[in-house]
């Protein structure tokens, strides 16, 4: 009989689920205890066609924790982005909340200890009747709250979701602040925190930012947005760490992009004055956006300093959006950052605690 459940939440994407669901996970099993792993709902999870069914997050988790049951036994529903109520419109939905409670049991068959790691918001599955607090409550879980610190208004999204948890009568474990800049850790630690656990909320941990996490490979983002490689294909492993919109003049640009190292510029395809700036300047990758090709002078420039030239469909606004959702995700296979994530979460968050069975 699983003695905690344990439902990872946000209310946004990118927050870091699932470093805490990847790490809590690590730990536990190292403690000896039996683990299991479930996600009820999963938006499509790359941008590249025939891979979007791919949640990379269950993968990392069915690795470390070697469970061996099939793929929609631990996801039930995977969403499309954005577009995906005509899918549903002749469901039963309440046959849809009966296959996912069947689906949980089953993983949950034999577990000490079970983490469930919801979408990217509290109330994503909401009009099949499967919010996050709905299914906590089902599940007999405790709401783990992970937030991307951003400004002191973060507090108003904890007593939102704690609002909400409320309404469905799902017990709040806790709140864990996560991606702290350097700058912001004094004042969370001294000004936010304590308002949070004034309001009989406990935060079980602030996570610094971390670059180590955060850095992308210009192959990963290739991958994940489906962009095409023009040149520069000896580059994709070049390392990303910022992030940087080139639309300004190639003066102004140079000294921007020179500030900065193992940059993504993120530029128009016609923008060929920009690009060679770009490239004279030594940045990792540069995404061309609107399908829109640059002079062919610039591909050789790009092969010979091998810097990838990516193209890709979006204009620059969505093209950074879509960059910023894979920002600090784990791929399978990928040791660097699951170390990295474990060591953070050991240094920074009360795991003892969240792990502690109910009494």
């Amino acid at each position: 009989m699983v003695k905690k459940s344990i439902y990872i939440a946000s209310t946004e994407e990118a927050s870091g689920k699932s470093v805490v669901a990847i790490s809590l996970a690590s730990i536990a099993k190292e403690s000896g205890m039996k683990i299991g792993y479930f996600k009820p709902i999963t938006l499509e999870a790359s941008l590249a066609h025939g891979r979007e069914g791919i949640d990379e997050d269950i993968e990392v988790m069915r690795r470390i924790l070697d469970l061996k049951m099939g793929y929609s036994i631990l996801c039930p529903l995977t969403l499309k982005r954005g577009y995906f109520l005509r899918d549903f419109l002749n469901i039963d939905f309440s046959r849809c909340v009966e296959g996912v409670l069947k689906s949980y049991r089953e993983a949950s068959n034999g577990k000490d200890i079970m983490l469930i790691e919801g979408p990217r918001a509290l109330s994503i599955g909401a009009f099949l009747g499967c919010p996050v607090p709905k299914l906590a409550r089902e599940f007999s879980a405790e709401i783990l709250l992970v937030l991307k610190f951003k400004d002191d208004f973060i507090v108003d999204e904890i007593l939102q979701a704690q609002e909400y948890c409320t309404r469905w009568d799902a017990k709040l474990l806790g709140v864990i602040l996560n991606r702290i800049p350097q700058d912001a850790m004094e004042r969370a630690e001294n000004v936010i925190k304590p308002f949070i656990e004034a309001q009989e909320i406990k935060v079980l941990g602030l996570i610094p930012e971390d670059k180590v996490l955060s850095a992308l490979t210009a192959r990963e983002i290739c991958d994940f947005i489906g962009g095409e490689v023009l040149a520069g294909e000896d580059g994709l492993d070049n390392l990303i760490e910022t992030i940087l919109i080139g639309a300004m003049t190639p003066e102004s640009a140079a000294k921007y992009f020179r500030k900065v190292t193992n940059e993504l510029v993120i530029t128009g395809g016609d923008r060929s004055d920009i690009i060679l700036t770009a490239l004279e300047t030594g940045v990792s990758a540069i995404i061309l956006t609107g399908n829109l090709y640059p002079s062919a002078k610039v591909l050789p420039k790009a092969d010979h300093l091998k810097v990838p030239l990516i193209i890709v469909p979006y204009d620059t606004y969505t093209t950074l959006q879509h960059v910023q959702k894979i920002i600090g995700r784990i791929k399978p296979g990928d040791p660097r950052r699951i170390n990295a994530a474990v060591d953070l979460v050991k240094k920074n968050v009360d795991w003892e605690y969240i792990l502690r069975a109910a009494s």
